[in-house]
């Protein structure tokens, strides 16, 4: 996690706006440091002016919500292109839907200078 978090800090430092958005993966869990959320790390205190905000991209059963954005990926996909096309199931749709919403609802709180 060190390094995601000097490449945050590097990120950060090349702009002198409030611009930044953190995406908070918790494919190995919270996303958390000694017990503190990610809000109270050093380098999000510290770069706190720079960042504008974050979207958590939640842990998910990896056997069925896993697989299907596995999937997407690989065929390099959008949301929309994986849940208009045919090789998804119905149910695999649903689930992209559902992380798609997720997603696009907590980048829409994002308020954008």
């Amino acid at each position: 996690m060190s390094d995601t978090l000097n490449g945050l800090e590097r990120l950060a430092e090349t702009t002198t706006e409030k611009n930044v958005i953190v995406w908070l993966n918790e494919f190995f869990g919270e996303v958390s440091k000694d017990g503190k959320p990610f809000e109270q790390f050093r380098v999000a205190e510290e770069q706190a002016h720079k960042i504008l905000g974050t979207v958590v991209i939640r842990e998910r059963n990896p056997n069925t919500y896993g697989d299907d954005m596995r999937l997407m990926l690989a065929r390099r996909l959008t949301f929309q292109e994986a849940i208009r096309l045919g090789e998804f199931s119905l149910v695999s749709k649903q689930r992209l839907e559902i992380i798609q919403r997720e997603l696009f609802e907590q980048l829409d709180r994002i308020e954008m200078e």
